[in-house]
């Protein structure tokens, strides 16, 4: 059988993808860095404030406490999104009877546009005719009815209520992939050693998906700091700024008030935060794949100094 040779001009099949990525993602980037050193209306030459705009982040009340929502986003779709979507995951791994059915329904919301699950939710929590207070109502729940996306109090959570409950059915499709990789006889050995439900979840299921797991924590955190259309179609930031994020707030600074040079600027911030988040998650995966290279390697040592 022959062996497959690398040959230099193979390389030009790659010239059509990279030129798209340079051309779409790459000279993008460095535009908008360059320009998040500038203060430029998008009118008149742009002109160079050096660092200016980056400190002004740490002065915008606003930004701050948008930068402090998304912490609670990004908690909050990892506890929600990637919890529920490992559970039921586990769930259904066994392929039961009514398994395809309920695949299907815990993924059907993800290929709903964004749009279109902001405008459904838009009219469940409608205050008057919405069917998430016409059922509290219904139970004799009336005080708990709310204008869910009016009240600063409630409008943020009302909010990414949408995205975590759309997202789950994604993350559920990744954990299955990643459950059917697990040999069987892991939890036939659980049940012969009398292992429950709960204790075979996280016995078993729980450390052999932990590289699936630091990849769903990813996602989450990194969808929840740049996710924009959301908060724009659902709240639009409001009511006041209760619900503003980075993203929108972003958008606001440049499109309405013109501050193209401070809308960069917020944009570098939420790829820093990103990028920062992604490396302390994919770090600690390292970490603990390092770890458990030593501890096989100590086990193997002892092993060979019984034998011997």
């Amino acid at each position: 059988m022959g062996t497959l040779k690398f040959r230099p001009w193979y390389l030009l099949y790659l010239l059509p993808a990279v030129a798209l990525y340079v051309g779409l993602f790459v000279y993008p980037f460095i535009e908008t860095a360059i320009s998040s050193f500038t203060s430029w209306d998008g009118i008149t030459a742009p002109v160079f404030v050096g660092i200016q705009n980056y400190v002004q982040l740490f002065h915008d009340n606003v930004l701050m406490s948008g930068i402090l929502r998304i912490l609670i986003w990004a908690a909050l779709a990892v506890l929600v999104k990637v919890g529920l979507g490992l559970v039921f995951a586990a769930m259904l791994r066994e392929r039961l009877k009514g398994y395809g059915f309920f695949t299907s329904v815990f993924f059907f919301p993800v290929v709903i546009s964004s749009s279109a699950m902001s405008l459904i939710f838009s009219l469940m929590y409608d205050k008057d005719i919405g069917i998430i207070n016409q059922t509290l109502g219904f139970f004799g729940l009336g005080f708990l009815q709310h204008a869910w996306l009016s009240d600063p109090g409630t409008a943020f959570f009302a909010a990414i209520a949408v995205p975590i409950y759309q997202d789950i059915g994604f993350f559920l499709v990744i954990f299955l992939a990643a459950l059917q990789d697990i040999p069987g006889e892991y939890y036939e050995s659980a049940r012969i050693d009398g292992a429950g439900p709960f204790k075979t979840f996280f016995m078993v299921t729980l450390p052999l998906s932990l590289g699936s797991l630091r990849v769903c924590i990813v996602l989450a955190v990194t969808s929840a700091f740049k996710t924009f259309d959301y908060i724009f179609l659902l709240t639009a930031g409001g009511p006041g700024n209760s619900t503003q994020v980075p993203a929108t707030w972003m958008y606001l600074q440049t499109f309405q008030s013109f501050k193209y040079g401070y809308g960069a600027a917020i944009a570098m911030l939420i790829f820093v935060l990103s990028l920062v988040v992604s490396g302390l998650v994919m770090g600690s995966n390292m970490f603990s794949a390092r770890a458990a290279r030593r501890e096989a390697a100590r086990e193997l040592r002892d092993i060979d100094g019984v034998m011997a």
